[in-house]
Parts: structure tokens; sequence; C-alpha cells
């Protein structure tokens, strides 16, 4: 029970006084329940209705004016009335400062009334509390409340909208199906959500609505996102209690997944019907239920005559044990799948049949029958037989024919190989696999190229064709060649690699038995000179692009033909036989061997110095001076080696012309030796060159020319005669000396004509000096005869007829021919000299001393002069003691034999006194003068004359 708290009284003994009529006034005119309290809680002031109000906790009637109003709180609140706890609590809460305005809603008398009370700070520090009843809001907030989840609970979209069309409803339903939140459709247009996706309709309903009249129907709307939704929708229009239409309502359903499912519904029953499969359903007793188009178009029964009667019907006789089995399986709940069965149609003809069955069952999970599908496989059958003949046929064929094929699935990374394709690479026959075991089955050697030339295919390539070798287990090596093709997709992935493989083997060991005849010299296996062209122009590229060098090495056995002669071509052929083997040793794997001809071999190495080639050329000489077997005997042999190392304008050729020319310069040079060739070489090879391609033409373009070296007598030192010695000005190697271009011609026979055009020219001029010059009558005319010409048959002939056309006498006419050739076949030499010495004329030996000097070959030719070799005639008055015995005696027996001696080469005075005191009468040399030009003979006689 609340307590009466009287208020204090004033000094001057009065109780307090009630408020002034105006705030009084002011605050009657306020619709609320208002009361003001000072700082200590206790009420100052009250409006009517304060006093009307029945206050919301039980105790105190209508607290007035010197009430503690905050104590009859706290005393009510004592006693467990809930709403004095709230007013309490926040009377506490603003008089302390934590609040200046504070809002208490809550329930009294057991929640029978609703109270707001609303407790302020006022300025001067005390309170102004208002009540308000709001029993009847909170009813009211109840009912609709729990209207609205009614609506929610329907599950469909509620929506009400008024008739200015602004929506003023939205369940949670709507939420769900438009996605808009209730705050942001409340209130807007229903157009601005597109309820309706069509705007004139959604208005034309609105306004048949809105006159009373409902509307139901399907349209499409919108949700948030702009997906479009098919909506059913139920709108009725919404009265007010007047009987006025004020709002319509729309209940829509999303029927979007129902049409689609309908929709596919209708799209599978097509499908089922229009199938050119037969799709029929049965129940577990086999008695069809269902029939589409396809079963009919298969085995020509109507859907008439086929529902209601047995699946028997559709099998032969002989089946109805294995079709037993398969309504075993289905009854187990167990599908079949693809089972390849026979059929029968209406007609009783039989075919193929592929046949599925599928377990049906009820909504309770009960097993209730089958449905069944059925293809027709009996083309699909047949054409399978006839792939696998037709694929029988190309295996037969592959086989014959040594060809497999490959077949690569890029997506998959799957091979399809034929049967020969698997025994052309030794790998088990089957059809399918990964790459990995072809490339193993590849030679270890080829594998790297096998694997870049894939790579390359992989990365850029439409197809490639390449040669490879396949190993066996038994250490054959088959060859094979293989060629692909790459199918690409639009982006340029592989997608499909077709391939061909053809065993070669054979055609390989053809082109090798070819080759070896073709590139190989038959005697010793070795490179011949066409695949030695090549070796040098591949070692020439290779070492080009490693900036290297090409090395060759020429290389001729000396005196191999002493050998070949003395013990017959079969001991010859051994030799080279053993020399390729020892050279084969000594030369690097990576070199080539060449026999080139004969006994020159030639040997090519990549990445050559000249030191390096100076080295092999060390193993190889070493090599060889161990003795060869040949017939039960020991054969020593040396080698001459020419080396040419190539620069950047070299070719195969001139590799060879090089390395020959420095091989030749070693030969000459003593034999056994390796010579490195150099451009001292190389200026005489090009002259050799020169030499052989044209001297044939030097006659017909007057480049040879004829000069003179005076023939003296000692005695009084005035010419007795002059030997004609022929030059040759080249356009571009100027005046060529005998001894350059004289072996050549001999070689080539150009010596014949050359010989006879210097002997003619040589009399024509000795005759002309005869008649023009004073002191020139008894000069006689010395030319040099080589064997070529020696051996000619028209050589009698021919100087007789030089001789009669210059009109000079023939003892004017010496010919000088050398020891080596008088008795390089002695008695053709004897007949042909005493032929020409019946014409008059004389015959010299030249070079006298250096071949035989023998006094029985004197005594046998025709001779008339020695000539002593100039090699003597240097060692006179110098440190070659045995010179002037050898030169004095072969004036001796020149002069015992009636010979004329002539010195040749005589250089100095003192070499002069030594052939005074030997009695050597005539002699020639630079003493006097060097070979002359023609038209200076003159010149040089009237000179010496004057000596």
């Amino acid at each position: 029970m609340m307590t009466t708290y009287r208020p204090s009284v004033p000094a001057d003994g009065n109780p307090a006084q009630r408020p002034r009529a105006g705030l009084r006034e002011t605050l009657d005119a306020l619709p609320v329940a208002v009361g003001l309290l000072d700082a200590d809680g206790v009420i100052s002031a009250v409006n009517r209705e304060w006093e009307r109000f029945s206050q919301p906790f039980a105790g105190i009637a209508a607290p007035v004016a010197g009430v503690s109003y905050l104590r009859e709180c706290v005393a009510a609140a004592a006693q467990g009335d809930s709403a004095a706890v709230e007013v309490s609590a926040g009377l506490h809460a603003v008089l302390s400062g934590d609040h200046q305005n504070l809002a208490l809603e809550y329930p009294s008398q057991g929640g029978e009334r609703w109270i707001r009370t609303r407790i302020c700070k006022s300025d001067g520090g005390g309170l102004v509390v208002t009540h308000i009843d709001i029993t009847s809001q909170r009813v009211a907030q109840q009912e609709s409340s729990f209207q609205a989840s009614l609506l929610d609970a329907v599950g469909q979209s509620v929506v009400a909208i008024d008739l200015q069309g602004r929506i003023t409803y939205w369940n949670d339903a709507s939420v769900q199906m438009l996605g808009w939140s209730a705050g942001d459709a409340v209130g807007r247009h229903f157009a601005d959500l597109a309820l309706f996706d069509n705007g004139s309709r959604a208005t034309a309903i609105i306004a048949q609505v809105s006159s009373g009249k409902p509307w139901s129907g399907e349209h499409w709307t919108k949700h948030r996102n702009g997906r479009r939704l098919s909506v059913y929708s139920t709108i009725t229009p919404l009265y007010d209690k007047a009987g006025q239409v004020i709002a319509v309502i729309d209940v829509s359903t999303d029927t979007t997944e129902s049409n689609r499912a309908q929709a596919e519904m209708s799209r599978l029953s097509s499908l089922v019907e229009f199938s050119n499969d037969a799709i029929n359903g049965a129940t577990l007793d086999g008695i069809i239920t269902s029939w589409n188009a396809g079963a009919e178009r298969i085995y020509g029964y109507s859907p008439e005559e086929a529902i209601g009667r047995s699946v028997l019907m559709l099998s032969p006789e002989e089946r109805t044990g294995p079709d037993e089995e398969l309504r075993d399986k289905l009854r187990r709940g167990e599908p079949v799948i693809g089972q390849l069965v026979r059929g029968m149609r209406k007609d009783g003809s039989l075919l193929d049949i592929s046949l599925t069955l599928s377990p049906m069952y009820d909504e309770q999970g009960q097993l209730v029958g089958s449905s069944a599908v059925a293809r027709d496989v009996s083309e699909i059958n047949r054409l399978r037989a006839a792939s696998e003949l037709e694929r029988d046929r190309l295996a037969a064929a592959q086989e014959m024919a040594h060809v497999g094929s490959v077949e690569w699935d890029a997506l998959a990374d799957r091979v399809w190989r034929s049967d020969e394709y698997c025994r052309i690479h030794g790998l088990p026959v089957t059809a399918e696999g990964s790459r990995g075991p072809l490339l193993s089955a590849v030679h270890p050697e080829d594998r790297d190229r096998i694997a870049l030339l894939w790579k390359d295919l992989m990365d850029h390539g439409t197809s490639v064709d390449f040669t490879y070798r396949v190993g066996d287990p038994d250490g054959d090596v088959r060859w094979v060649y293989a060629r692909a093709i790459l199918e690409r997709d639009d982006d340029g992935r592989p997608v499909k690699m077709l391939g061909t493989a053809l065993d070669i083997t054979e055609r390989k060991l053809g082109e090798q038995a070819l080759e070896r005849l073709a590139f190989r010299d038959p005697l010793t296996g070795l490179a011949n000179r066409a695949l030695l062209t090549e070796s040098i122009q591949e070692a020439l590229a290779e070492c080009t692009l490693r900036a290297s060098h090409v090395g060759v090495l020429f290389l001729d056995v000396d005196r191999f033909k002493v050998i070949n002669d003395g013990l017959g071509h079969a001991a010859g052929d051994s030799l080279l036989v053993q020399l390729s083997s020892r050279l084969l040793a000594a030369v690097r794997p990576e070199d080539t061997l060449a026999r080139f001809a004969g006994d020159e071999f030639v040997i090519v190495c990549a990445d050559m110095t000249e030191d390096s080639a100076k080295r092999l050329a060390h193993r190889i000489r070493a090599a060889v001076q161990i003795p060869f077997e040949l017939l039960d005997r020991e054969v020593f042999v040396d080698v001459s080696i020419g080396i040419a190392i190539s620069s950047a304008d070299d070719t195969p050729e001139s590799l060879l012309h090089n390395s020959d020319a420095a091989m030749y310069r070693a030969k000459v040079s003593g034999r056994n030796k390796a010579i490195v060739f150099d451009e001292a070489m190389h200026r005489r090879a090009a002259l050799r060159l020169a030499v052989e391609t044209e001297l044939p033409r030097a006659i017909e373009r007057d480049q040879l020319q004829v000069h003179y070296q005076p023939v003296i007598d000692v005695a009084n030192g005035k010419p007795v005669g002059f030997e004609a010695l022929v030059r040759w000005q080249h356009p571009e190697h100027g005046l060529i000396g005998p001894d350059a271009f004289i072996p050549v011609a001999e070689e080539t026979g150009q010596i014949v004509p050359i010989g006879l055009w210097v002997l003619n020219r040589a009399l024509q001029q000795m005759k002309w000096w005869k008649a023009n010059l004073p002191g020139a009558e008894k000069w006689r005319m010395a030319v040099n005869l080589s064997a070529r010409q020696l051996q000619d048959a028209g050589l009698h002939s021919a100087v007789g007829t030089a001789i009669r056309t210059a009109g000079i006498e023939p003892s004017a006419v010496i010919l000088e021919i050398t020891e080596s050739v008088l008795m390089g076949d002695a008695d053709q030499s004897l007949k042909t000299l005493t032929k020409l010495r019946s014409l008059g004329i004389g015959i010299a030996v030249d070079d006298f001393g250096t071949g035989y000097s023998s006094l029985s070959y004197l005594r046998r030719f025709p001779v008339t002069s020695l000539k002593i070799d100039r090699s003597f005639i240097d060692g006179l008055g110098g440190s070659d003691v045995h010179a002037g015995p050898i030169v004095e005696a072969i004036a001796a027996m020149g002069q015992a034999l009636g010979l004329r001696v002539v010195a040749e080469g005589v250089e100095t005075a003192e070499q002069l006194d030594e052939l005074s005191r030997m009695q050597v009468h005539i002699a020639q040399g630079y003493l006097w003068s060097p070979a002359l030009p023609a038209d200076q003979v003159p010149a040089w006689f009237a000179a010496h004359q004057g000596q």
C-alpha cells in the first residue's frame, strides 16, 4: 500500500499553493496526463487529465501536488508491481542524469492496459512526467500483426495496392518471390517494380478490379535481378465499412518452375514418342503398358495391338530362356544395359536388338514393372561385320606390304596401332595403348632425333616424314620410313594424328649396297672420290658454323710402282688394304679416310689446326714405317703427305688441289715428308693449273718465245753457237721458265708440237744470224730433245724438214738429250739417234754425270758432244773436293773418245780458270750471259766483240 506523504509547512505556517492560474490552464489544455516534479520527485503541479488518469500501478489513486511521486513509485515497485518497477527505474535514471529524455511502454494491471510514459528533465532540475493509455493501439497493432502472420503463412505473394497504384502491403512471400524487401516496395507504384510485364494490361486489370470485378490468370513479372517469372495471380477488391473499394489485393504463385517442368515433361514425352528406338513399359509379368512410335516402327505392332499383350511376342521361341533370366534380374532390381538379343517383328522376320531394361518403382518404392529401350542394330552389326572383314583384309594387305598404321587421339592421349605396325616395331600386338612403348622401340641413336621431330610437329607442324631404325631382341636392325599428319582444331591445338610406317629394311640394304658401289672403294672399303667430295663439303659447312677449320691430308705411297711391278698387282692390292687399316687406326672416328686413286689417299678432318694436322701426319708416318707382309716377305714403304688447312673461301676442289700440291712438294723434296700448303705453293699450284689448262693454246696464241744462251770458246772467249731455251710469256703469270711447264708438256704430249716449234724457230733464227751478223758464219744451234719427242716416230722426218725449211747446214744443228731420256728405252733411242745422226747433225748428252755416265753407251750411241752438268761446275774452286776430279775425268774421257765437251753453268772466273786448266774448250753460263731474246743477241754480240 502506498503511504501518504505530507509536505513540509513553511516558516509562515501556510501550506504549498496550487500552481498559478496561467500554468494550470496551459497544462489542462494538453490531451495527456502531465505531472511536474521537483528535484526530489515531489509533485509540484498536475493537469486535469492527470487527475482523471488511472495511474499505471496500484496504491495511488491520483497523486496531487505535494505528494512524493518518486517515493510512491518505489513503494509500489517494492510490492512487485511491474509497472511501478518500470516507472521508478525511469525516474531514477533521469534524476541521476543518465538520461535527459526517456520514453517507456509497458503493460499495467496484469496486461489489461498498456501505458506509454515519457520522463523529461526540466530546466529547473525537476521532471516532467506524462502518461498515455495506448491499450487500444496495442490491441489494433496485435490484430494487424496477427493478420500479417496469417498472410505470411499462406506461402503466396500477397500485395495490397491502393487506388492510386501505390503498394501498401508486401508480405514475406513477396520478398522471396520478387526480391524486393517490404521497406523497398511499400509506398512505390506497382509499375516501378514491374509487377506486370505488360504495363497497359496491368492498368486494365487494376481498373477492372477497382470497379469490383475480380481477375485471375497467368502473366509475366520480373524479379529484382531482372529474371522474368511466370506467375498465376488472383486479384480481388478490398472494401471499407461503407462498401467502397479502397484497394486491390494481388495473391500470386510462381509458376515458372512448374511450367518449366511441364515443358520438360512434354519434351521428354515427345522424345520418347518420336525416338527411333522402341521404348515401352511393362509389368513385372511382362505385360506391355506403353508403346511409342519407335516401337511400332521397329516391331510393326500399333499401340492398340501391343498394349496389354506379353513382351514374349517380340522374341523368337528360342529366346524364352534368356528372356526369363533378364526378367529375374529386373525382379531383383538390377538393370540390364546394352544386352544384344534377337528380336522378332510382327511379320516374323528377325532383327538384332540392343536391349536396355530398367526397373520401375511406385511412390512407396515398390518394384512395379520395367521400362525397355530397344535399338535395332541389325544394320550396325552388318556394317561392323563388313568393317571387321575390311580390317582383316587391310591387316593382311599391310602385312604383305610391310605397312603399318597408327592413330593418336590427342585429347585422350590414346594410341591405336594396326597389327603390322606392332610387328614392325617389335611391340605386342594390341590395338590400343600409349605413346611410350613406341619410342622405346626406336634405336637408341635415333631416339633424340625422333623426339625432336615430334616436338616440332606438336609445336607448329602439320605433317612430317622421317626414317629411323628399330632394333629387335635378336640384335637385328630394321629400317622404317614413317609419315604423320596432324589435325588441329580452330585454336591450333592438336586433335588427332594419323601415321603410317613402312618397313624399308630390304630397300635400305639395297641402297647401302648401291652406296658402297657408288661411294666406296671396292678394294679397301674406304670412301671414294665422290664421297670424299661430299665429306669435305659437309666438313666445311660445319666448321663455318663453329668458326674452325678443315684439314685435308693428301698421301702418296713412295715407290709403290716399284712394288706393284716387282711383286705383282695382288701384292700391290694387299699393300693398299693393309695400309688402309693402319690409316684408319691413326685417324679419329669422325674423320673421313678415302682412297683417291691408285696409291693416293686423302684424310678429311673437321676442327683441325696446322699443329694437330702435323701430329696426325707424324702418327701416320710412324704407322707406315712398320714393315708390311707381302708374299712372305717384309716390305718397307714411305708416304709423302701434303697438308692443306681451309680458309674462308675454300672449296672441296681447292682443298684437294692444295693438299695435292703440298704432297707433290713433299715428294720432290726427298719423300717421306709432310709439308703444309702455303701461299708459295698456291702460286705454284695456280701456275701449274694455268700450265695444264692453257699450254695447248700457247703456240697458236703466240705466247711461246725462244731465248738463246751463248756457247763460248774458252780459249778466245768468242761465241761458237747458242742453246735454244723456250720461255712462255703468260698474260697473267709473266715470263714462265721451262722447268714450270716442260714437265707438264711431257705428261700431256704437248712437248711434241712445242719441241718442233722451238726447233723450227731456232734454226730459222740461226739462219738469219748467219746471213746478217759478221762472225756468225760458223755458229751452231743446240736444241733440247725430250723423251716424248725421242719416242715420236715422225721425229726424223720433222728434223729433216726443219733443216731444209730453214736452209741451214745440218752440221750447224745439235740435238741435246739427257742421260735418263737416252737410257729410258736404249734400243729405241739407238735407232732414233742413228737415223738423226744420218742427217749430219750433232748429238749431245745433256747433264752428263748425273745419270748412268757409262762408257758402254757412249760407245754404242752416235754421240758427238758431252755437256757436264752444272752441279759439278758449281763445285769448282769451292769446298767440294770431288767436283774438280770428276770434271777433269769427264773432260779427259771426252777428249779420248773424240767428243766435244761443254761445261754448263759457268758463273765465275775461278771456274773458268779451272776449266781452262782441265782443257775444257767449250762452256756456257752467266759468266758471259743468260739466255737472251733473239732481238738482244746482235747487241750482245757487238759488245762482246768489243771486249
